[in-house]
């Protein structure tokens, strides 16, 4: 009885949380608004929007701003995403995917039409237009639409004391990785160095001494369902993805394959 009860207050709260935001929307309160979502997990953020009529949710996307998450678009269902979508303008959705993970972002993407597509493209810089288009060129469902372009390649003349130091310099690194990849002067993939193994090596050793020269890799146009396979029979947490060439184009997590 206790948790029939417990479950009816979980479902109650979700109600005024609902009902709470449509009038938020209706008053065209948006500090109120950004207030009431502020501490939302994306997942939730999502509930929220398809538990709304369909112009609450621009209403609700337009009224936060900046302070919108874009990546609460991606657990939304398709026909919700591309509604808000097409309703919004290119610059605003430019603008929320370019805080995206390249892989959410596609994933964004590649439900609109090529012309909508295209004039978001347009509306974003050009590293990470060129990022985006990269993955949209690859055919839908393979390893290339579901890579991330987010990554950290070094030289294989450097020495561990160099990696670290460019690592804490730079100031565009992906939100979180496990390992850094060694390529040559073309791109092309020669190893992996686990960050744990990085750290605990002495500065003036070569990143070569200590790479695996054999990682595994996915090469981008694999279908999506072999790639998730390769994860679970090698128990993976994520793995480099190379084009025809052998060329370091993305690479792919455990997020990403489930």
């Amino acid at each position: 009885m206790a948790d029939a009860d417990r479950s009816e207050r979980d479902e109650d709260v979700d109600a005024l949380l609902v009902a709470e935001a449509a009038d938020l929307v209706d008053r065209d309160d948006a500090a109120s608004l950004k207030q009431l979502t502020s501490d939302l997990h994306e997942s939730d953020l999502a509930e929220l929007l398809e538990r709304l009529s369909p112009t609450e949710r621009v209403e609700l996307v337009r009224l936060l701003g900046d302070d919108f998450d874009f990546t609460a678009l991606t657990e939304l269902e398709e026909a919700a995403r591309v509604s808000i979508l097409s309703a919004l303008e290119p610059a605003a959705v430019a603008d929320g995917l370019a805080e995206l993970a390249s892989d959410d972002a596609v994933y964004i993407l590649e439900d609109l039409n090529e012309a909508q597509s295209q004039a978001i493209l347009e509306k974003l810089p050009f590293a990470i237009q060129h990022r985006l288009k990269r993955s949209l060129d690859f055919p839908e469902e393979t390893a290339g639409r579901r890579m991330q372009t987010d990554f950290v390649a070094m030289p294989p003349f450097w020495t561990v004391g160099q990696v670290i130091d460019a690592l804490r310099e730079e100031s565009d690194l992906p939100d979180s990785f496990v390992q850094i990849f060694v390529v040559d002067a073309a791109f092309r993939l020669m190893g992996t160095v686990s960050l744990d193994r990085l750290l605990r090596t002495q500065r003036p050793v070569k990143i070569t001494e200590i790479m695996n020269e054999e990682p595994r890799t996915i090469h981008a146009e694999e279908d999506q369902e072999e790639a998730a396979r390769i994860f679970q029979r090698y128990n993976l947490l994520s793995t480099a993805v190379v084009d025809e060439g052998e060329r370091l184009v993305g690479i792919l997590t455990i997020d990403d394959i489930v």
